[in-house]
Protein backbone atom coordinates (compact mmCIF):
# COMPACT_ATOMS: atom_id res chain seq x y z
CA UNK A 1 0.00 0.00 0.00
CA UNK A 2 1.44 3.20 -0.97
CA UNK A 3 0.07 6.44 0.60
CA UNK A 4 -0.23 9.39 -1.33
CA UNK A 5 2.51 12.23 -0.28
CA UNK A 6 -0.34 14.91 -0.25
CA UNK A 7 -2.45 12.87 1.59
CA UNK A 8 0.07 12.76 4.10
CA UNK A 9 1.06 16.05 4.36
CA UNK A 10 -3.11 17.22 4.79
CA UNK A 11 -2.91 14.81 7.83
CA UNK A 12 0.44 16.44 8.87
CA UNK A 13 -1.23 19.75 8.37
CA UNK A 14 -4.28 18.72 10.32
CA UNK A 15 -2.45 17.07 13.34
CA UNK A 16 0.01 20.58 13.63
CA UNK A 17 -3.46 22.73 13.55
CA UNK A 18 -5.00 20.53 15.94
CA UNK A 19 -2.24 20.49 18.56
CA UNK A 20 -1.40 24.70 17.97
CA UNK A 21 -5.27 25.10 18.65
CA UNK A 22 -5.05 22.29 21.63
CA UNK A 23 -2.16 24.67 22.85
CA UNK A 24 -3.55 27.91 22.13
CA UNK A 25 -6.87 26.81 24.39
CA UNK A 26 -4.93 25.95 27.34
CA UNK A 27 -3.18 28.60 27.50
CA UNK A 28 -6.03 31.56 27.30
CA UNK A 29 -8.22 29.22 29.55
CA UNK A 30 -4.80 28.87 32.34
CA UNK A 31 -4.55 32.83 31.95
CA UNK A 32 -8.25 33.41 32.84
CA UNK A 33 -7.84 31.39 35.10
CA UNK A 34 -4.53 33.11 36.93
CA UNK A 35 -6.52 36.49 36.66
CA UNK A 36 -9.99 35.39 37.75
CA UNK A 37 -9.73 33.16 40.44
CA UNK A 38 -7.99 33.80 43.95
CA UNK A 39 -4.29 32.68 44.22
CA UNK A 40 -5.40 31.62 47.91
CA UNK A 41 -9.00 31.47 48.48
CA UNK A 42 -8.26 30.66 52.27
CA UNK A 43 -6.57 33.89 53.18
CA UNK A 44 -8.00 36.51 55.62
CA UNK A 45 -10.12 38.36 54.03
CA UNK A 46 -9.21 42.41 53.83
CA UNK A 47 -11.33 44.90 54.46
CA UNK A 48 -14.43 45.19 56.71
CA UNK A 49 -14.88 41.32 57.29
CA UNK A 50 -17.11 39.99 59.98
CA UNK A 51 -16.48 36.85 61.92
CA UNK A 52 -19.94 35.13 61.37
CA UNK A 53 -19.81 32.25 64.07
CA UNK A 54 -17.93 32.23 67.36
CA UNK A 55 -15.89 29.68 68.46
CA UNK A 56 -17.27 27.35 70.87
CA UNK A 57 -14.34 27.23 73.36
CA UNK A 58 -13.66 30.89 73.73
CA UNK A 59 -13.68 32.05 77.11
CA UNK A 60 -16.81 34.30 76.47
CA UNK A 61 -20.39 33.23 76.91
CA UNK A 62 -22.22 31.75 73.98
CA UNK A 63 -25.84 31.19 72.82
CA UNK A 64 -26.25 27.63 71.74
CA UNK A 65 -29.98 28.15 71.53
CA UNK A 66 -28.89 30.15 69.20
CA UNK A 67 -26.55 27.81 67.07
CA UNK A 68 -29.44 25.16 67.29
CA UNK A 69 -32.09 27.74 66.24
CA UNK A 70 -29.77 28.48 63.39
CA UNK A 71 -28.73 25.13 62.48
CA UNK A 72 -32.54 23.94 62.42
CA UNK A 73 -33.05 26.65 59.99
CA UNK A 74 -30.52 25.54 57.59
CA UNK A 75 -31.73 21.75 57.70
CA UNK A 76 -35.14 23.07 56.89
CA UNK A 77 -34.63 25.94 54.39
CA UNK A 78 -30.86 24.82 53.24
CA UNK A 79 -29.83 28.47 53.46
Amino acid sequence: MRIPYRRMMEALRFLLLFVTCTLLSYGIITLLSDKLLPSNPYDEPRGNAVKVVKLVNSPETQDLDGYLTRLQLFYLTGE
